[in-house]
């Protein structure tokens, strides 16, 4: 029923006197962009995954929790609830790393000692995949182009799967005779066109479905050699590349030619205002500078719009970063004490996610982006 004159002048009337009450102006603040939600774990996060805006995965493992790790919301993030033990035997130090999920069922993890795991009713159960008997070294990345095809790298190997996951087969090891081929990440733009991201400041692309690989360059400075973390293509022209040392490369003509990225990018840690330099050792000979900016994962959600998360491992501190022209500008959107962010998945430009390893005394923590929620029910996503 519509209300009578009077009494939608008197509730406006009111409304505009809140808006002019002091202690009413967190009505009219826009809320944080990034919220922290506290979970009941220790686990070091290294895999991120969201099928829609309410349900999600996380991957990952710890010292003292045997066989892995995996947590799953069906709120966007709100809540967790995990499942330790994923993988029976798989002892203390056991990681689960990165995930893909297919639809809200279907998904495959990659970990330690090589393991593939799939699953078929949502992260309830997980089998082992068929795979190659290539040694006990861990598989870092998965990526699936379509339902069937897909890869996975290691520090030792590349695999391939051609049915889904179900079975794969080795496309490389690591030897003296391909250069110690391997890396941290990998991404295919199609079947055939793809690329990796490791150690020294090595990227290779593949244009043969990854049975061969060759190095492209860089814009490093002299002497600079990180360690890649992560790449990203939106489309088969614009992709993206980070790594330690605040390193951010962009392409916008497939990868033919890389530009630095540094507009924005805390490099140096930016200090807090009151709190002091770091003190200097006792001994200057012993004395080390400061960690710089460690990215260890990056997505966009379009050729403009993608964040970056990142750590400053000296004092245990992150940072996530977000662009809205592709990366010729970033800025910092959130701080996070205590984490050293390593996993991070954006559904769209109003949905994102980022975890990692608590590295402090306070609770763990997952990051949601919350920017385009202002004053919605919790219920709104």
């Amino acid at each position: 029923m519509r209300a009578p004159r009077y009494l939608r002048l008197t509730v406006g009337a009111v409304a505009i006197g809140m808006a002019m009450v002091p202690g009413a102006c967190s009505l009219r603040q826009p809320p944080e962009k990034w919220e922290s939600v506290p979970i009941p774990t220790d686990a070091d996060f290294r895999g991120m995954w969201f099928c829609d805006s309410l349900r999600g995965w996380i991957t990952g493992g710890g010292w003292a929790i045997p066989g892995g790790i995996v947590g799953r919301t069906r709120d966007g993030g709100r809540s967790w609830r995990f499942q330790s033990g994923v993988v029976p035997q798989a002892g203390d130090r056991f990681g689960l790393h990165d995930v893909q999920f297919q639809d809200s069922l279907r998904g495959c993890v990659v970990g330690d000692h090589g393991a593939i795991l799939l699953t078929e009713d949502g992260g309830e159960n997980w089998r082992r995949a068929s795979r190659p008997h290539t040694g006990g070294t861990g598989l870092f990345d998965v990526q699936f182009f379509d339902a069937d095809h897909g890869w996975a790298i290691g520090s030792a190997r590349i695999l391939q799967t051609e049915d889904g996951g179900e079975t794969w087969r080795l496309l490389i090891r690591s030897v003296l005779e391909n250069d110690y081929l391997g890396g941290n990440a990998i991404h295919f733009v199609d079947r055939f066109h793809g690329w990796l991201a490791g150690r020294d400041g090595r990227l290779m692309r593949s244009e043969d479905g990854g049975r061969t690989w060759t190095p492209v360059v860089l814009p490093l400075r002299e002497s600079e050699h990180p360690t890649l973390w992560d790449i990203t293509f939106t489309d088969p022209s614009h992709g993206w590349v980070v790594g330690d040392e605040g390193a951010i490369f962009h392409s916008d003509d497939g990868g033919q030619t890389w530009a630095r990225q540094e507009n924005g990018v805390p490099i140096e840690r930016v200090l807090p205002k009151g709190e002091p330099p770091r003190p200097r050792d006792v001994l200057p000979e012993l004395e080390v500078p400061p960690s710089r900016l460690s990215i260890s994962a990056v997505c966009f959600v379009d050729p403009s719009r993608g964040w970056a998360v990142g750590y400053y491992a000296d004092v245990a501190e992150s940072v996530i970063l977000g662009t809205s022209d592709g990366g010729q500008s970033w800025e910092i959107e959130r701080v996070q004490p205590g984490e050293l962010l390593r996993s991070l998945f954006a559904l769209d430009a109003t949905h994102a996610w980022a975890a990692g390893d608590r590295a402090r005394t306070q609770s763990q923590v997952v990051l949601r982006y919350t920017a385009a929620r202002s004053l919605a029910p919790s219920g709104d996503d």
